[in-house]
């Protein structure tokens, strides 16, 4: 992931995502059962990689030390707002390296996919294990399965109040070993419109992808959980270091 991706829609991610009624609390209840039912001691350290926000670390905070980290300043800037209690740090997935340890590791919403390719995710599965305490614990959400994608789909998303009106559409396609997606923003604003594109790549992999990766990377009792989630889940792999 570039560090200019999600810079146009970091002004707009949470009232998008606000108004399609992505409900983070129930999300990070679901989380909580899941870090009970894995753990064998408490819990008391977390670290969300791919943070966007802070929307999950908002009610994640609650119940643990939490750190936050995205590649992305503007959301990092509207995360330490948003969750004062928390601390945040610029860093890719890819070259994680932090200081300290943690008893889980989240990557939520996708994120994992940013790294493009099966060797970045087997090296970033690597970084998250690193950061993890002795039987710490690992959930990612990965991005759309290989078999899943379909051709010709277009995605439409809107936002507007008084100040501003937003537009965000999408189409995506398969390129030899990326999936490739095609954002285009269209914000009206002081009685300007303006239309921004931006490419994400993002990785192109099937479930036995992930696990292999989770394989190499050295996780054991690994799971992928798909049933008592949340809606719009992708899955979750869970995992022990």
């Amino acid at each position: 992931m570039k560090t200019d991706d999600f810079e146009v829609f970091a002004e707009y991610y949470d009232k998008l995502y606000l108004k399609r009624e992505k409900n983070y609390k129930k999300e990070v209840k679901i989380l909580r059962r899941i870090i009970r039912e894995m753990q064998h001691r408490k819990s008391k350290t977390l670290l969300d990689v791919g943070c966007g926000t802070g929307s999950h670390l908002k009610y994640l905070s609650k119940d643990f030390h939490c750190t936050g980290v995205d590649i992305n300043k503007k959301m990092i800037k509207i995360a330490r707002k948003k969750v004062p209690n928390a601390k945040f740090e610029i860093a890719d997935m890819a070259n994680l390296s932090l200081k300290d340890r943690f008893d889980v590791v989240t990557c939520l919403f996708s994120s994992i996919g940013y790294v493009q390719s099966f060797g970045n995710l087997v090296t970033t599965l690597e970084n998250f294990r690193k950061q993890l305490t002795d039987k710490g614990i690992v959930i990612v959400e990965p991005w759309v399965f290989k078999k899943d994608f379909k051709k010709g789909t277009i995605s439409i998303d809107t936002f507007e109040d008084e100040k501003v009106k937003f537009v965000r559409m999408a189409t995506s396609k398969i390129a030899k070993s990326k999936w490739l997606i095609f954002m285009h923003y269209l914000i009206g604003k002081k009685g300007e419109i303006r239309h921004i594109r931006e490419l994400h790549k993002m990785v192109l992999l099937d479930y036995e992808d992930y696990l292999k990766a989770f394989e190499l990377a050295q996780f054991y009792d690994i799971k992928f959980l798909k049933n008592n989630l949340w809606d719009g889940c992708r899955g979750l792999f869970v995992a022990r270091k």
